[in-house]
């Protein structure tokens, strides 16, 4: 009995482990004028929301956020739709975000406004470029895992 008892007990700890929820993980960068922060968490689900939930023919796995800041005086810039593009450095493959305004519309934080949406975004080593107007911020080598 305490052998079948020990053997479950295992099992349901290691598949708790790997159902632990993902955290989120933050980088900030500045271009010229801007301060940019993106953050790449677990999925944000909302009824009725604007958030996507299939990409690439896949469910999403995860949730980006990109905040911009004037960088001299350090408010919050709204008036600029960013152009967020991610590579996969294992494949070369990049793509554009399609629907960045979803966080806006659904307004998911209102304390924390931003733009993004969930996306579909395997584990490995990723690029992220954020464009905003004519200034493009870089995050290069940016490694994403399930349980971070």
């Amino acid at each position: 009995m305490f052998i079948t008892f020990s053997m479950a007990w295992s099992i349901s700890m290691a598949t708790a482990a790997s159902m632990a929820p993902m955290q989120s993980k933050e980088w900030t960068t500045q271009t010229a004028s801007y301060k940019v922060k993106i953050r790449v968490g677990p999925t944000v689900t909302m009824a009725m929301s604007t958030m996507t939930m299939m990409e690439q023919g896949r469910p999403v796995n995860r949730h980006i956020e990109v905040y911009i800041f004037n960088k001299g005086t350090g408010t919050e810039v709204k008036d600029v739709i960013p152009t967020v593009k991610i590579k996969d450095q294992a494949k070369g493959t990049s793509r554009a975000l399609a629907n960045v305004m979803a966080c806006r519309v659904s307004r998911h934080r209102e304390i924390e406004p931003h733009f993004g949406d969930n996306i579909y975004l395997p584990d490995g080593k990723h690029t992220i470029t954020v464009s905003v107007g004519k200034e493009t911020a870089v995050y290069k080598d940016l490694v994403l895992k399930a349980a971070q």
